[in-house]
């Protein structure tokens, strides 16, 4: 079964190569059909009508929650195993970050397809923008339609998958900004069909790389297809991640299956940005210990409160502050404290450019924005220094909105007076705002590192397990990671 990207027609010639090959290799029968709607894919799974099926990365995760599927394999793309999106805009368009394009136009090209909707949306989501938010936005059906619209001047920009962007941008576009990389489409398999069959099958897919004439198998699936790779679900949790951050899907995030141990993060920032930062230390602990973890992100800090106090985690992370709190109550024990971080991390209060405060004084009967009353960097820090300052907290209105991300857009549009957050967020959000618009106003001592505690009644013996494994644990390696999430841990001795 494949979901309809293109004409019926088309789509059966295209898959026509592999299906040949793949009843020669397994000498079995094979029936293409492509389904009328993308949806209708999963219930023709759901009712056992397919057996091996094609799949976009966001259907794959709805199929995966709702019937039992096995990931065969997934498409290499001119090398790659994972696609990414951009914001276009045109050479000459005013825009510039990311959150120019408010009360401007939009254009989609293909919406159901992941690249070109669920991508686009949250580049726009970080910086709080949705739909409501464009003078104008429609769907076009297609990425084609959506780049030469918005070279025609019809529309301000729009956001495809980077591959279709290429021909455009030696042509009067540019890119505006880069999505997080997912993994590519898909192939599975039904599990009722056996764990053999399932075996043989993706054997015999990736057999197909070490053809020489591969090209002529592959070639018509899509522009630039040259091979097959090894996957699994996991590769796929930053998908429903993305899928959960869309407002209105779900309340928090929780990833990994159940039955892990649950490791609770305090949510401070945005959702997808918390998971590529933690999601190396979480594949780590599974190798190590050779259990699974279960990554949490509540939908806020009360709600991460709640969980800690109520001992439903494991694990929990959490600035310095909220785990003395916690540490009063005798549930939790510290194991380890946040390493390599730079050292000048502090907590900043933030005005805009053109705003008549110009001093911590004339907070005095402001809106403030905040993270929230129990966070470190994004109030605690921030309240400290105006105390010893002198400055009334009383006649302060504090409003809490979450993440670092969403105090820094509400200041930059004008909707609090000022904002608590970290310099640390505030440095990553130069892709998407014109930071010079920013004024810091004032700026904290070193922020406290982050602990990691454990349930106290866990078994001592699996935390001291995951404690060793901690201490080995660094991405100074990777190149790629250096400048995201954790990089080390501190063992905390004596807790």
């Amino acid at each position: 079964m494949l979901i309809p990207l293109q004409s019926p027609s088309t789509m059966y010639k295209n898959f026509l190569p592999l299906k040949r090959y793949l009843e020669d290799k397994l000498n079995i029968s094979i029936k293409i059909k492509v389904a009328r709607e993308t949806a209708d894919v999963l219930k023709h799974l759901e009712k056992g009508d397919a057996d091996i099926a094609f799949l976009c990365p966001t259907i794959y995760c709805d199929a995966y929650s709702k019937t039992s599927i096995v990931p065969l394999v997934r498409l290499s793309i001119n090398g790659s195993t994972e696609e990414r999106s951009v914001l276009v805009v045109r050479d000459d368009s005013p825009v510039k970050k990311t959150a120019d394009l408010l009360d401007k136009s939009f254009a989609y090209g293909r919406y159901k397809c992941p690249g070109s909707g669920l991508l686009p949306k949250i580049m726009l989501q970080r910086v709080g923008i949705s739909d409501k938010d464009f003078l104008e936005v429609v769907k076009l059906g297609s990425d084609e339609s959506s780049l030469t619209a918005v070279m025609a001047r019809m529309f301000d920009a729009t956001g495809v998958p980077e591959m279709a962007a290429k021909p455009y941008l030696n042509s009067g576009l540019r890119v505006l900004r880069y999505s997080y990389s997912i993994p590519q489409y898909l192939f599975v398999a039904r599990a009722a069909i056996g764990k053999g069959l399932v075996h043989n099958l993706k054997n015999a897919m990736l057999s197909v790389n070490s053809l020489k004439n591969k090209k002529d198998i592959l070639g018509s699936i899509g522009a630039g297809v040259d091979g097959f790779s090894e996957t699994k679900d996991s590769d796929y949790d930053i998908v429903r991640v993305l899928m959960s951050s869309i407002p209105g899907e779900k309340e928090g995030i929780i990833l990994k299956q159940h039955g892990g141990k649950r490791f609770i993060v305090e949510p401070v920032s945005f959702g997808p940005d918390v998971f590529i930062q933690l999601n190396p230390l979480i594949e780590h602990l599974e190798r190590m210990t050779g259990s699974k973890f279960q990554l949490i992100i509540p939908e806020n800090v009360e709600a991460f409160i709640k969980m800690m106090n109520n001992g439903e985690g494991d694990f929990f992370l959490q600035n310095h502050y909220l785990y003395m709190e916690t540490k009063k109550t005798g549930r939790v024990r510290g194991i380890a404290a946040e390493a390599g971080n730079p050292v000048d991390n502090a907590g900043v209060i933030i005005v805009h450019a053109v705003s008549n405060i110009k001093t911590v004084k004339d907070l005095a009967a402001r809106r403030i924005g905040i993270t929230s009353l129990h966070s470190d960097g994004g109030y605690l820090s921030q309240k400290n220094l105006l105390t010893a300052g002198g400055v009334p907290m009383n006649g302060i209105k504090f409003v809490e909105l979450k993440t670092y991300e969403n105090v820094i857009m509400q200041v930059y549009r004008g909707s609090v007076d000022a904002g608590f957050v970290s310099l640390q967020a505030l440095k990553s959000m130069e892709n998407d705002i014109d930071l010079s618009r920013i004024v810091i106003l004032a700026k904290t001592l070193s922020l406290p590192e982050w602990v990691l505690s454990a349930r106290k009644d866990m078994d001592r013996r699996f935390v001291d397990d995951v404690k060793r494994h901690l201490s080995r644990y660094s991405k100074r390696q990777n190149r790629q990671l250096q400048q995201t999430g954790i990089k080390a841990f501190r063992i905390m001795e004596g807790e």
